[in-house]
């Protein structure tokens, strides 16, 4: 009896064409690259509800994802729900999420796991600097798997914005319950792109593609943030081919950077504010006079034009213009007799002495921000010491409260005034959480809370507006400038995002 040739089966010739597609996606998959990142700073927690400065946030939005995400465009857009809608009593917000998510431990993504989220944030046990982002949260509701409803205690015109905060992550509760909340930051587990490999503290943080990714899985054979903080390193190394990619470089780097025809450049605005927190407090710094006179000290338009190159621009209100609610109120001109004027009436015709606090390599020319202050405070009397810090360092000891001043951005990560104001200005929001000038206005109170529960957006716009005028008068910081951000990378990088909240994803990026 004649047999076919064994490789003519129905049945083999199945299992060549399976084996053959396994061994070319194997082929494909070990042409992946490793890609490695050039940042300043170490990340502080992988736990984004523990979260509280955007230098780790860069990192995190890499780990998870939320219900809603911003694009490029600060549009938003579905991220883990695929549609929304906002039910006629104004209160109650229903999602529909995406099927056949898993976090990166296997365990699914369903409604169950956002209510355990939302209540993570707000239960007072985790310590949520960022609670007040949720704090319209009501109750969370499981319909089924794939649907959930958020109750808010009132009608909440910034609610899919606050969405979009990186505090309101996803993160897996079968992590959470096996690493609990104090470890669970060191053992990150959710549902983005990348997930951890190994963190050596102050060096790295390596990462894999995860497979399962819903979007599909990276092209990259690894992620890792080498943590380089001296400024002219990181461009050595970038156009040694050394790293892939690097953070906040100094603008006297990108500018030589530019003519390098093996590197490419991306340079957006940001939604960051530039200040120096003066701690109201505090020995003379309690009389706005004083605070006044500080910020007419300070020519602004000279450290955009000569320390940062123009890479940003003068802050007229405490909140950028990227940021919806933006009131543009006008910045303190450059006087130093009137400076020296107010600060005559206030008691101090000699000046006086304080200290400044300011990271290095975290912001654009930061320090050279601080240096550029100095002298300008010297001018009008004032003595200004420097001091600089490590900023994961930094952040630890400014939580205390014990300070004079300190150097500092601030990025709304919601693209809304309620949190580009509230966690910085609001009474209740002094350290540890983010009102780092210890400022307090009860009439500013009254119409940052009342935002939050006003759904008109024209009169929603004008209490920010009159909250801006209020705190430009007052003065708590020194308000700077606002930067551009700028990332630069090999030629053979392709499929960066940057948003102008200064996260970089690296989901969609090819190395050739």
């Amino acid at each position: 009896m004649d047999k076919k040739p064994w490789f003519k089966t129905p049945l083999r010739l199945l299992l060549i064409v399976v084996v053959a597609l396994l061994a070319g996606q194997r082929a494909f998959a070990a042409g992946y690259k490793d890609l490695v990142v050039g940042t300043g700073t170490d990340a502080s927690t992988l736990d984004p509800h523990l979260c509280t400065d955007s230098a780790t946030e860069v990192i995190n939005k890499n780990i998870y994802n939320n219900l809603v995400r911003f694009d490029t465009n600060m549009k938003l857009v579905p991220d883990l729900a695929t549609e929304w809608k906002l039910a006629k009593d104004g209160l109650t917000w229903s999602f529909k999420l995406r099927r056949g998510v898993t976090f990166q431990d296997g365990t699914p993504f369903n409604a169950a796991a956002v209510k355990f989220n939302i209540e993570r944030v707000l239960d007072p046990r985790t310590a949520s600097a960022r609670r007040s982002v949720l704090a319209m949260v009501k109750s969370v509701e499981v319909v089924d798997d794939t649907d959930v409803k958020i109750v808010t205690s009132y009608p909440c015109g910034s609610f899919l914005f606050q969405m979009a905060h990186p505090v309101a992550a996803m993160v897996s509760p079968a992590a959470v319950a096996k690493w609990g909340n104090q470890k669970f930051g060191l053992n990150p587990c959710g549902t983005g792109p990348f997930k951890l490999v190994r963190w050596d503290s102050g060096e790295k943080l390596e990462f894999a593609p995860f497979e399962h990714y819903f979007e599909g899985a990276p092209k990259l054979k690894s992620l890792t943030y080498k943590i380089i903080p001296e400024d002219s390193t990181r461009a050595l190394l970038l156009e040694s081919g050394r790293i892939d990619v690097a953070f906040r470089l100094p603008v006297t780097e990108i500018q030589r950077l530019t003519a390098d025809r093996t590197l490419g450049i991306i340079t957006t605005p940001t939604i960051m504010t530039m200040y120096v927190a003066l701690n109201n407090q505090k020995g003379p710094f309690k009389d706005p006079r004083v605070r006044q006179a500080l910020n007419y000290a300070v020519n602004k338009a000279s450290i955009v034009k000569d320390v940062v190159d123009g890479y940003a621009t003068v802050a007229d209100s405490v909140i950028p213009p990227g940021v919806w609610g933006y009131a543009k109120i006008g910045a303190y001109p450059f006087d130093p007799a009137k400076a020296r004027k107010l600060l005559a009436q206030a008691g101090y015709p000699n000046g006086f002495e304080f200290t400044l606090w300011t990271p290095v390599g975290r912001y654009l020319m930061d320090k050279q921000m601080a240096e550029a202050i100095q002298a300008q405070m010297a001018a009008v009397g004032v003595k200004m010491k420097i001091q600089t810090w490590d900023f994961q360092a930094l952040m630890s000891e400014v939580k205390k409260g014990q300070f004079d001043s300190v150097l500092l951005g601030w990025s709304a990560s919601s693209a809304d005034a309620d949190q580009a104001m509230y966690p910085v200005f609001e009474s209740t929001q002094w350290p540890p959480n983010s009102n780092r000038a210890l400022y307090k206005n009860a009439m500013v109170d009254k119409l940052l809370n009342g935002a939050r529960k006003e759904t008109n957006p024209i009169k929603r716009a004008q209490m920010y507006k009159d909250a801006q005028k209020q705190i430009m008068a007052d003065a708590p910081w020194i308000t700077l400038c606002y930067p551009k951000q700028s990332v630069a990378f090999r030629y053979n990088i392709g499929g960066i995002e940057v948003l102008p909240t200064e996260h970089v994803l690296f989901a969609r990026t090819t190395k050739r």
